[in-house]
């Protein structure tokens, strides 16, 4: 009997012991986990005799290490054991959408879905599935997790970005307005709304908010190049050519920025920083150079060297046959180089002839010098 007893006694101390060593090995494999020493941690969740708990852990530390492949592994041999775990299927859906297995992922969300059909992050995830798969429907997943929690900024996103695309304004202005609510510092909202407002041609209004974002010190050659635009169009010079500046230096070979700058530094004054700029702009690039040797001829033309100023008027004519100021300066340019009264109202006449649409200065300028260049001839002849 004693004997029996002794038996007894031995066993439950065996299995106590065993409950306890297992119960520390998987409290040492999640301290392993915790600070990030995931291959440790695997080994040890090995040894456990939780294998439900251990799998489930040992699929989220290869998540962690990239090794997607045995995390699928071990989420798929965790589902065997509980096919409706929700937390499982979560993770593993979205681990199934990172790997680019996007048929798969819709399938685990819709049946999550089915599960609860009032969490958002559901309905999210079923949009990102069907959008890389070009499914129509995908924006109708986006808007209900919107309608189901406004805060949900991943859907606002995405649904500003799909309104921008059909320009749909008034209703991408409504989304930002409420995705600003929540995070007045959501630095992809504000840039949303610059581009808004850069869309509607409300430049100072862009402006304000791309500099939002370039005080953060997080503009990129984008935000630089817009915003640099948006200056332009309300007439800060100094603000424009400084962001020009800064997005060529993320592009040196940019030649839109360098044109730009041409544009820019002849209007502020810097003539030798215009020229420079100008023949950067010619050198970078082979489509239309007509707007650089433009502004090349008007530095030849200020500086008096009109000889170079018709040489270089005239190849903008080449690149732009339609380019009416090119056209107006080089009848000026014939006004100060010819002597030949003639030639001189040639050249007006036929800007007048090309061109009889052009600006109201332009037109009255070149029909003053007609008239007058008209009177200087019949006097010499009498």
């Amino acid at each position: 009997m004693n004997r029996v007893l002794i038996i007894f006694i031995t066993c439950i101390i065996t299995s106590k012991v065993g409950a306890q060593s297992s119960t520390l090995s998987v409290s040492v494999a999640d301290s392993l986990y915790r600070v990030g020493n995931y291959s440790k941690a695997i080994k040890v969740y090995e040894q456990s005799n939780n294998k439900v708990y251990a799998t489930i852990q040992i699929a989220k530390a290869y998540k962690a290490l990239g090794n997607s492949k045995k995390a699928i592994e071990n989420y798929e041999k965790s589902l065997h054991t509980d096919s409706l775990n929700t937390l499982v299927l979560y993770d593993y859906g979205k681990l199934l959408f990172t790997t680019s297995k996007y048929e798969q992922s819709l399938t685990i969300f819709e049946k999550l879905k089915a599960k609860d059909t009032l969490n958002p992050n559901f309905h999210y995830q079923i949009g990102l599935s069907k959008e890389a798969l070009n499914i129509d429907d995908y924006v109708d997943s986006y808007k209900t997790a919107f309608q189901l929690d406004s805060q949900h900024q991943k859907s606002i996103y995405k649904l500003i970005v799909y309104h921008l695309q059909q320009k749909d304004f008034e209703k991408v202005e409504d989304i930002i307005n409420v995705g600003l609510k929540n995070n007045s510092e959501d630095l992809k909202i504000i840039g949303f709304n610059a581009q808004l407002y850069y869309a509607l041609k409300k430049y100072k209004k862009a402006l304000f908010w791309f500099e939002k974002i370039i005080k953060r010190n997080k503009a990129t050659q984008y935000v630089y190049e817009k915003a640099a635009f948006a200056a332009y169009r309300v007439r800060k010079i100094l603000k424009a050519i400084a962001y020009y500046n800064e997005a060529l230096k993320r592009d040196p070979g940019n030649y839109f920025h360098h044109s730009q700058l041409a544009k820019l530094y002849y209007q502020d004054g810097v003539i030798k920083k215009a020229a420079h700029h100008a023949s950067q702009a010619i050198a970078a690039k082979m489509l239309d150079t007509s707007g650089d040797y433009y502004i090349l001829g008007l530095v030849a033309f200020d500086e008096k060297d009109h000889k170079s100023a018709m040489k270089y008027f005239k190849i903008a004519l080449k690149e732009n046959p339609d380019y009416d100021a090119a056209q107006f300066q080089m009848a000026l340019c014939a006004d100060n180089l010819y002597s030949d009264l003639k030639e001189k109202l040639k050249m007006y006449e036929r800007f007048l002839k090309k061109f009889p649409n052009a600006k109201t200065d332009m037109i009255k300028i070149v029909k003053t010098r007609i008239r007058e260049l008209k009177e200087e001839i019949h006097l010499k002849s009498e």
